[in-house]
């Protein structure tokens, strides 16, 4: 397939822009459908879009951001083979790049437009569209991590259900660290390598497997993308995660994600790309409150039937019954591990991952056996949640599902 089959849409009442993405995208698009829209289009003017085989790049112009946005959203939810390059009238700060990545847009470029910038992004997101209708594509399952507030644990869960998957399995399995200001994977595991998750994404689109083996560290079949020194003001596009993650997807059939909970451009692109969410989050109720925050939010982005809940550090002396926890998040309490200060501690004292007969042990090999279903010991037919399990009363607080 070659970029000759993609479409490309302009969207814009200038028409000066319309002439200059054209000339911008040159010889390259030369034989792809060109339609130029000089309104914002009602979701019914949206439907030739659907026609593109090989999908098509919408340039949307977001000098009306009002209008420029409820075209995103319909593109967004209704059109799964298009991808939004936002034409940003100056440079879009932090908190502009989030909204945009919300819309599903993976890559923005300022106005006044400068020819090489339209050209690179239309290269990514036709590199994009390809991808999604390549034979060989992402092939392996990403699970995603994120937490319903810092401090929830989350990468915690994260590093040792990789590690579970790991042994149980004996098959390869990557962990990857995307929390790029404070991540902790690296000093979980005691991992010593120089490298990280940021020279991963500085060798996108050209990642090859020398690279790869150069950026990872690897305990037993556990390998691991691990965490960044703290990026505080970097901007990562979701291109560039994208690129990452069908990588890894090539090479690994599981991928555990941790994610810092933040909902920037990389944690939207992997949500988005995830077969399975984990929301972390503890039973305190400030704590669920936020969990209810980000599960409206998941529901906007259409990821609702993706997500469920693993409530960390669960105490059935303080618990808050699942039914009610159920019933305010609108999501499924899926699994519980216990809290057991003292192991983890000891753990990343001699950063290993936790192992053993104890019951924080059990239920976290619940969780691997969950994503892994071949491993040792997997129970197919029976889903159950272990809330609380380490109460006498535990019945109280179990539901069959």
């Amino acid at each position: 397939m070659s970029n000759d089959a993609i479409a490309v849409a302009v969207i814009s009442p200038e028409r000066g822009i319309h002439d200059q993405v054209a000339a911008a995208f040159g010889e390259s698009y030369a034989s792809s459908p060109l339609w130029t829209i000089s309104d914002y289009p009602s979701p019914a003017q949206l439907g030739p879009l659907r026609d593109a085989p090989a999908g098509c790049i919408v340039v949307l112009d977001f000098s009306d951001p009002l209008r420029a946005r409820s075209v995103a959203v319909e593109l967004d939810h209704k059109f799964p083979h298009t991808t939004t390059i936002a034409l940003y009238p100056g440079k879009p700060g932090r908190q502009e790049l989030t909204d945009l990545m919300q819309l599903g847009i993976r890559e923005v470029v300022s106005l006044p437009l400068a020819d090489p910038e339209i050209a690179q992004a239309a290269m990514r997101a036709s590199r994009w569209l390809l991808s999604r209708h390549s034979e060989n594509g992402t092939a392996g399952s990403i699970y995603a991590f994120s937490p319903a507030k810092p401090g929830v644990g989350a990468t915690t869960i994260a590093v040792h259900t990789a590690a579970a998957i790991a042994r149980l399995s004996n098959q390869p399995t990557l962990l990857m660290d995307f929390d790029l200001k404070l991540g902790i994977t690296n000093f979980l595991l005691k991992l010593g390598g120089q490298n990280s998750v940021l020279d991963a994404f500085d060798a996108s689109p050209n990642l090859d497997k020398t690279l790869w083996d150069k950026a990872v560290s690897r305990r037993g079949m556990l390998e691991v993308l691990g965490s960044a020194p703290a990026e505080f003001g970097r901007v990562i596009l979701p291109a560039a995660a994208a690129d990452v993650l069908k990588f890894a997807g090539q090479h690994y059939a599981t991928i555990c994600v941790d994610l810092p909970g933040e909902m920037g451009n990389i944690e939207l692109e992997t949500l988005r790309q995830a077969k399975e969410i984990f929301l972390v989050c503890t039973p305190d109720l400030g704590t669920l409150y936020m969990a209810k925050r980000k599960a409206d939010l998941l529901r906007s982005l259409g990821l609702g039937a993706d997500v469920s809940v693993i409530m960390n550090r669960a105490d059935w002396r303080s618990a808050v019954p699942v039914s009610d926890v159920e019933e305010m998040l609108r999501l499924p309490v899926r699994f519980s591990v216990s809290s057991d200060p003292a192991r983890i501690t000891d753990a990343t004292a001699r950063g290993v991952a936790l192992e053993g007969r104890f019951p924080i042990v059990s239920q976290i090999e619940n969780i691997a056996r969950h994503i892994y279903p071949a491993a040792p010991g997997s129970t197919t037919g029976r889903k159950f949640i272990e809330f609380f399990s380490v109460s006498p009363v535990r019945d109280r607080f179990v539901r069959k599902h």
